[in-house]
């Protein structure tokens, strides 16, 4: 019973009152689902799947997955989307999103500047049983299923070169609500703009088979405090790498990520040492999949990643 309360408390305050999309921590793998103008970035179109099983232990906890593709389509324009799927208990959310990026090249050091948008469809499902309610009457829930279809939008600019990027993005710019507030309800129901800040820099070490990244996920979130994750990676030869990441919020992740051929797999655990959570959760598993695809269009095209 109390493990039930703990994940009701969360989910109401996480779903409820902020309307949060999921966050991934493995950030540096599938960024192009943070900020729309990173489309095209690559020296390759991108195929990324990403799993989340979040505080294992729980029956019905938070799984999300995601599914994203980019790629350029000339030496300038480029294009990206992705699928996103959030099952918690009782609740669901799936956004397709679609997005359109510009790459302005700076001439200096082939540092170039990017400048996306996005427009998605969310569908939000909200299905209580009836034995899952208290005794009484609550005007904000009923015994039966809710539905609710949405638009939004999103935005974002990214500097890049070589070895370096930084990036600001803003989503849920309409700020669509979800549903009327019921009474003196405190809270809107709307889907709150969400504010992300992302950078990183490569740095060769012993030889130019090895490198260190630094590199930080900032997220600024309504009615909640900001969160940061600091993360250090060290990769071997692009495509070998470990790291750690350290999470604002009382959270500690490690991963590792190896690739054959064109595809690359990763791998990252998650676990709070904050809050009552830490006491009945197995932390959280996080399993990445992705797929280097090389087109004539992003041969030419004025990305400088590698990676």
């Amino acid at each position: 019973m109390r493990k039930i309360l703990v994940i009701c408390s969360i989910f109401l305050s996480v779903s409820l009152f902020a309307q949060q999309e999921p966050l991934f921590t493995q950030y540096y793998v599938n960024d192009m689902a943070i900020n729309p103008a990173i489309s095209g970035s690559k020296t390759y179109n991108s195929l990324t799947m990403l799993t989340r099983q979040q505080w294992l232990g729980f029956e019905g906890a938070p799984l999300s997955t995601n599914i994203s593709y980019h790629g350029a389509l000339n030496n300038r324009s480029a294009m990206g989307g992705y699928l996103m799927f959030d099952k918690a208990t009782p609740a669901l959310q799936a956004n397709l999103h679609l997005n359109y990026a510009y790459h302005v090249p700076l001439n200096y050091d082939k540092v170039n500047l990017s400048f996306g948008l996005g427009a998605k469809v969310m569908y939000y499902n909200l299905d209580f049983n009836k034995e899952d309610f208290p005794p009484g009457v609550d005007p904000a829930f009923s015994a039966s299923s809710y539905d609710k279809t949405l638009g939004d939008a999103s935005a974002g600019t990214y500097l890049y070169g070589r070895n370096f990027y930084l990036g600001v993005s803003a989503t849920n710019l309409f700020q669509s609500t979800f549903n009327p507030a019921i009474g003196s309800s405190p809270t809107s129901n709307k889907v709150f703009k969400n504010y992300y800040g992302t950078g990183g820099y490569r740095f060769y070490i012993m030889n130019k088979d090895w490198q260190l990244e630094p590199s930080f996920l900032l997220r600024k979130m309504a009615l909640h405090k900001n969160v940061t994750d600091i993360t250090t990676r060290i990769i071997y030869i692009e495509n070998t790498w470990g790291g750690l990441t350290y999470r604002t919020d009382g959270t500690l992740a490690f991963g590792f990520g190896f690739a054959k051929n064109n595809m690359h797999f990763s791998y990252s655990y998650d676990h709070t040492f904050v809050g009552d959570i830490m006491q009945y959760t197995y932390g959280t598993h996080e399993i990445g999949i992705a797929f280097r695809i090389e087109t004539l269009a992003s041969q030419r095209h004025i990305g400088f990643w590698d990676y």
